[in-house]
């Protein structure tokens, strides 16, 4: 699946699950499955192998979904996608289908890069102010880099913003070479 046909399957799959109100519910289903995929690597190998037939694929996706309960369309989903040998479209059709359920939702996801760890008082802080200058719901994680030097550089969909020490002396450095 190219990440055109991607793309299409996650508008199409929104447009029957959000009238329904199952969106949110089967975005969640795939990225528990997208999750699964991750952690258990025969399991991926298995499902992405071109060895395995569509109907051992499609009895391995039963198996396992049975084992959460989940929208009937993500069920459906994922075994087609196991049948048609298709399971690597399952990332970026997630990725489209996250970002209708988020824009739907007023939703929006942030990272946070840090020299340090946060605490999370202050990961709760810089959350609600990005919330209140994106006029929208926050998800917000943070990691560790310690290349950053001090300050942040913080990702807030699309968008960065990098107040970071590294890029500061950077620009520095830029502006000295101009100076020759």
């Amino acid at each position: 699946m190219n990440a055109a046909d991607a793309r299409r399957a996650g508008r199409a799959l929104f447009e029957v699950t959000q009238p329904r109100g199952e969106a949110r519910a089967t975005l969640d289903a795939l990225s528990w499955f997208a999750a699964l995929l991750d952690q258990h690597g025969e399991l991926r190998d298995a499902l992405f192998s071109p060895f395995v037939h569509g109907d051992a694929k499609r009895a391995i996706v039963n198996d396992v979904t049975a084992l959460e309960s989940m929208p009937a369309a993500a069920r459906q989903l994922l075994r087609l996608l196991a049948e048609q040998h298709q399971v690597d479209g399952l990332a970026p059709l997630t990725r489209e289908l996250k970002t209708l359920v988020h824009r739907q939702e007023r939703r929006i996801d942030a990272e946070v890069t840090t020299a340090v760890p946060l605490t999370e008082t202050q990961v709760a802080h810089l959350r609600d102010a990005l919330s209140q200058a994106t006029g929208q719901q926050v998800t917000l994680s943070s990691r560790v880099d310690p290349a950053v030097i001090g300050g942040a550089v913080t990702r807030v969909g699309s968008v960065v913003y990098d107040g970071s020490l590294a890029r500061q002396l950077a620009r520095m450095k830029e502006q000295f070479a101009q100076q020759g």
